[in-house]
C-alpha cells in the first residue's frame, strides 16, 4: 500500500482519526506541521527564548526535535527535573538525554528535588505516609514539577514554558477538571495561553493536538532511546487521571478522532466563555511567594509540606480550616 500523501513510499503507519495511511516521512512532516501550528497560535515561533521542559520520554523528546526544526537551537533550553523516584530516576537515562540535546545544539539544564526542594519525591511520599495522609504521589511531583519549571524560566529569561503534554494528557485533564466541577481551572485549558500572575511564565502545550500513540510511534521511528519503565507510584496507587485514561482510550477506540473532537469543542467553548470572563492577580503564598489559588493564604505545594511535616510547624497556623 502507497502513502495517501505522497503517493510514492509505502505505508507503514495507519492513523485512525485521518483515515490516511501514511509512509515515515509523510508521518513526521504530518505531526511536525500539526505541532508547528498549534506553536504559532501559542506564540513560540515570535518568542524570543522558550524553555522546554524535558523528562527524556518520548513526548519531550519529540518536543525538542519538533520544536527545534522551526526555531532555532539558540532560541531554546532544554530543562530537566530529576524527581528522585527509586528504579525510575536512572543516570544512564539523564545521560542519553544530555547527548541527544547535543546533537541539536541545545542547551540542556538539569536540577532535582533534592537540590531545590530539599527533598525526593519519594521522600515526600513516605512522610505523607507516615502522617496518614491519603494524597496521590503525582499531586506532589505535579505541584513541584511546575513550581521548578515556573523558576527556571524566569531565571533563564524565557518568553515561554512549553512541556510535552498530548493530546491523551489534554483531554484526560479536561475531563478531571469537569468531574471536580473546577470551572476556574477549565477556562485556563484553551488553546491560546492565559496569563493570571505576574509571577508565572506562560505555560504552552505544542503536542496538545497530537495522540500519545503518535508520539511513540514518532519516538521509535526516529530510533531514540528513551524512558520507557512506567512511573512505580502510578503502577502501585492508580489515580484518577488513569481512571479517565481507561475509559478515553475506550472512547477512542469504538470511535477514532473523539480525543480531537472533545478537544476543539472544548476549545471553542473557552473561547467564547474567556471572552465575557476577567481574570485578576493571582495572590501570593505568605510562605514561598509564589502564586497560589484565589481565596488561599498559602499554595498547595507549601501545604503539602507542612502536612507531612517537611517544614517547620510553626506554618501550622497557615493551614486551610478542613
Amino acid at each position: 500500500m502507497t502513502c495517501d500523501v505522497c503517493h510514492k513510499n509505502e505505508a507503514i503507519i495507519f492513523q485512525p482519526h485521518s483515515g490516511r495511511s501514511l509512509c515515515k516521512d509523510c508521518f513526521f512532516n504530518d505531526v511536525k506541521e500539526r505541532v508547528r501550528k498549534e506553536a504559532e497560535k501559542q506564540g513560540i515561533l515570535n518568542s524570543r527564548k522558550v524553555l522546554l521542559a524535558v523528562s527524556g520520554g518520548k513526548d519531550s523528546l519529540v518536543l525538542v526535535d519538533a520544536i527545534s526544526s522551526f526555531i532555532s537551537a539558540s532560541r531554546i533550553v532544554a530543562f530537566n527535573i530529576v524527581e528522585g523516584i527509586g528504579g525510575y530516576n536512572r543516570a544512564e537515562q539523564a545521560e542519553k538525554l544530555r547527548k541527544y540535546m547535543e546533537t541539536l545544539g541545545v542547551q540542556l539544564v538539569s536540577t532535582s528535588f533534592k537540590s531545590e526542594v530539599g527533598y525526593t519525591l519519594d521522600e515526600m511520599v513516605r512522610s505523607s505516609e507516615v502522617k496518614g495522609m491519603n494524597v496521590s504521589p503525582c499531586t506532589f511531583c505535579g505541584g513541584f514539577r511546575r513550581k521548578l519549571i515556573n523558576n527556571a524560566g524566569i531565571l533563564y529569561g524565557t518568553d515561554l514554558v512549553a512541556t510535552g503534554h498530548n493530546l491523551d494528557d489534554e483531554v484526560q485533564t479536561i475531563m478531571i477538571n469537569l468531574i471536580r466541577g473546577d470551572l476556574s481551572r477549565l477556562i485556563r485549558l484553551g488553546d491560546v495561553p492565559i496569563k493570571v500572575s505576574g509571577k508565572f511564565v506562560t505555560r504552552v502545550k505544542p503536542l496538545r493536538k497530537i495522540y500519545e500513540w503518535e508520539t511513540t510511534m514518532y519516538a521509535y521511528l526516529k530510533g531514540y532511546s528513551f524512558q520507557e519503565v512506567e512511573c512505580p507510584h502510578i503502577v502501585n496507587k492508580p489515580t484518577l487521571r488513569a481512571k479517565v485514561r481507561d475509559l478515553i482510550y475506550s472512547l477512542e477506540e469504538e470511535r477514532p478522532g473523539s480525543l480531537l473532537k472533545i478537544l476543539e469543542q472544548f476549545d471553542e467553548i473557552s473561547q467564547k466563555i474567556r471572552s465575557n470572563a476577567s481574570f485578576t492577580e493571582l495572590p501570593r503564598c505568605e510562605i514561598c511567594g509564589d502564586p497560589t489559588s484565589y481565596g488561599r493564604r498559602i499554595c498547595k505545594n507549601c501545604e503539602l509540606l507542612i502536612r507531612s511535616g517537611l517544614l517547620s510547624q510553626e506554618y501550622q497556623k497557615y493551614l486551610p480550616m478542613s
